[in-house]
């Protein structure tokens, strides 16, 4: 599935960049701690550091696979937050992360300035729970 010919009317693509380059994928799957699940695989390949505004309130951003690698390293996010892969942000100081969390798997955020566990609110079980079903929209309003 498409997620952003499916995406939901909560939300608006107001930007995005190129889509990641198949050997930018394979270099975020080979540093990733996780396995990089598929809809963001399939969304990187429609567009990266795509801009997403959430109910004219507040704005997302997905980044491509380079960005990904990038941010996860610049944070240091697997040393703080094992089995986790930071996709994205609030574009105000918080991540947006797929972590085995103390709820499960799932989207979590968490702020940039205090990487932990028990600061990690789970917003969806999926990317695409969130932006095609709207589950945890209100959590993400809320949290971020």
């Amino acid at each position: 599935m498409n997620i952003l010919n499916n995406i939901s009317s909560v939300y608006r693509i107001d930007a995005r960049q190129f889509p990641s380059k198949k050997e930018e994928i394979k270099a975020l799957q080979e540093l990733s701690t996780i396995d990089v699940p598929t809809e963001y695989i399939e969304l990187i390949q429609l567009g990266s550091d795509i801009e997403i505004n959430v109910s004219n309130q507040m704005y997302i951003r997905i980044w491509g696979a380079s960005g990904c690698i990038e941010m996860n390293e610049a944070y240091e996010v697997q040393r703080y937050l094992p089995n986790s892969l930071a996709i994205g942000d609030d574009e105000g100081g918080g991540a947006l992360i797929y972590l085995h969390g103390k709820e499960g798997f799932g989207l979590y955020h968490n702020r940039f300035a205090d990487l932990d566990i028990e600061e990690a609110v789970r917003i969806a079980p999926s990317l695409t729970e969130l932006l095609v079903n709207n589950v945890g929209v209100n959590t993400l309003l809320d949290n971020c």
